[in-house]
């Protein structure tokens, strides 16, 4: 989707050297406050986070406002 503006956020810094010119990547921590006001984001999606998140309901309730 070359029209589409996708963010990647990661706990560490490990994204590729190349990525298409739409994509952008921060290092943030999707468990602490958000940097962007509700409403922001047309899409959440997250993979490999099973483990990694302590309180689901919580960041779900974030991701939907």
């Amino acid at each position: 989707y070359p029209s589409a503006t996708v963010l990647g956020v990661d706990l560490s810094p490990i994204q590729p050297a190349w990525v298409p010119p739409n994509v952008k990547f921060m290092v943030d921590d999707v468990e602490s406050s958000w940097l962007h006001p509700e409403n922001h984001f047309d899409l959440v999606h997250a993979r490999h986070t099973v483990m990694a998140i302590k309180d689901w309901p919580k960041l779900l309730r974030r991701a939907y406002r």
